[in-house]
């Protein structure tokens, strides 16, 4: 039926027969068909499938397709959008329907609700088998098991909901324990690529952007949120706009390269430091940043009620360079009006505190469960 439409005379065997051959090819051993619906208008016919290893000549897996067809009086109609196809292989849909259907006509289902997860009865041996022994373990194996656990889990087939699930019946020590391990965890691998995304001298503005954008963290402590919107005047879009946590003023934020050219050169004949060529036209940009910002403060105000006044930016760019440059830096930020450059290298220890606050908690953690442990 691959064009989908057969003649009126056709009888449901002719049909079945048509079925059949578009199915076969040397991939099917055999064909089993059963009619599930017979008329008189709609028609439901299951084709199972022996597919085998074409090389070999041994069995992979089956393929079960239930179609269905409505007979009318220009002929025979394939419905598309009515018929399924299960899959035999991993998973197993066809073995999951039928332990399913086995279940409820066995009636061992009667006292259950909602979702039903199914798995053989030589699976669920062996997960018995682990449950009985989860209570004879040490603490340590049992958190080993979890990671295993964990390991395993399909993110295409998890959702939050799933785990808010199985995490509503943990205590609230256990439940903080996660919290602060996954945040460790996620924080750590975050901050790795970063320190990745610096040593690598091709890494582009982008995707530096993408990166902090993804973990705002970074930014410290001093930053309660970071703003999605990033035009904020006709002409200009911005990198990112932050909330600063003490006051909700908002703060520019420009992202450059971790180029490793000096940010500031040295001039002999006056011993002293001026900047780059390379800096120099990034602090021409968001001067014109913050100019074109406050120049709309009051439609920014009446339009998104943030209020831009006297607003600050800040430069993500470079690298630390020497101890003179280092020092240069600091000096360039004091006579600086509105605007700070922080270099990669500064950006990097500024997430390793962060970071280093959740190992405070860590620590603190374990001390409270080494103290319960005491008797007395």
């Amino acid at each position: 039926m691959s064009q989908g439409q057969l003649p009126a005379e056709y009888t449901l065997e002719d049909v079945k027969i048509r079925i059949t051959k578009s199915y076969k090819n040397p991939s099917v051993r055999t064909i089993t068909q059963a009619v599930l619906k017979e008329g008189p208008r709609a028609f439901k016919i299951a084709t199972l499938m022996e597919v085998i290893n074409p090389q070999t000549n041994e069995f992979h897996h089956n393929n079960l397709k239930i179609d269905h067809v409505d007979k009318k009086k220009a002929g025979w109609f394939y419905e598309a959008d009515k018929s399924v196809r299960l899959e035999g292989k991993e998973p197993d849909e066809i073995e999951k329907l039928y332990l399913f259907l086995h279940a409820v006509y066995e009636k061992s289902l009667e006292d259950s609700s909602g979702e039903i997860h199914l798995i053989t009865s030589a699976d669920y041996a062996k997960l018995e088998n682990v449950l009985a022994a989860i209570s004879n373990i040490t603490e340590s194996d049992k958190l080993q098991l979890v990671g295993n656990l964990l390991s395993q889990l399909d993110e295409n087939k998890s959702n939050l909901e799933m785990f808010i699930k199985a995490f509503q019946e943990s205590k609230s020590e256990t439940l903080k324990y996660i919290a602060t391990a996954s945040r460790l965890v996620d924080y750590s691998q975050a901050l790795d690529k970063l320190r990745e995304l610096v040593e690598n001298p091709v890494t582009t503005e982008r995707q530096f952007q993408d990166h902090l954008e993804e973990h705002p963290w970074m930014f410290g402590s001093e930053y309660s949120e970071l703003l999605p919107r990033k035009t904020w005047t006709r002409d200009d879009r911005l990198d990112y706009m932050l909330r600063k946590t003490v006051d909700d003023y908002l703060e520019i934020v420009e992202i450059k390269t971790a180029f490793t050219e000096p940010l500031f050169l040295h001039d002999a004949s006056h011993n002293s430091y001026y900047p780059s060529s390379k800096l120099s036209p990034v602090l021409g940009q968001v001067t014109r940043y913050i100019e074109e910002v406050e120049r709309n403060r009051d439609s920014i105000l009446a339009k998104d009620g943030f209020d831009t006044l006297k607003i600050r930016a800040r430069v993500i760019v470079g690298r630390d360079g020497s101890k003179e440059h280092q020092s240069a830096l600091r000096n360039f930020n004091a006579h600086l009006h509105r605007i700070e450059i922080l270099t990669y290298d500064q950006l990097i220890r500024i997430a390793e505190r962060v970071l280093s606050v959740f190992s405070s908690i860590e620590k603190e953690l374990e001390d409270q469960v080494e103290s319960d442990d005491i008797p007395f």
